[in-house]
């Protein structure tokens, strides 16, 4: 005997409904941290120029963009330089040159 809701020859399966309120859970938690993370990731993937407090001399700095969002979402905001106009040869600098952006 065939049952009236089934719709057809298979049984339904009643799965559906937890699969449909998994998504729906994790699409309310990733809805607003991505509204509230797009903007640092994009402030933050901006090239600049300060000045090298080694040399003293202007630099075009990139900086790490999602160790940026990482630790915004932690709650701890630090920045990291991704690349530098006078890397290689002064890669192992301090970064000081960070202190000019101010997150």
């Amino acid at each position: 005997m065939r049952k009236p809701w089934s719709g057809g020859g298979e049984e339904m399966n009643p799965m559906w409904a937890v699969y449909a309120f998994i998504c729906y859970l994790v699409l309310a938690l990733l809805i607003p941290v991505s509204l509230a993370l797009v903007p640092v990731w994009r402030k933050m993937r901006i090239a600049r120029q300060v000045t090298c407090p080694a040399v003293g001399t202007p630099s075009l700095i990139a900086l790490d963009t999602w160790h940026a969002v990482r630790k915004h979402t932690l709650g701890e905001p630090e920045l990291l330089v991704r690349q530098c106009s006078r890397w290689p040869e002064d890669a192992h600098c301090g970064q000081q040159c960070l202190l000019q952006i101010g997150g």
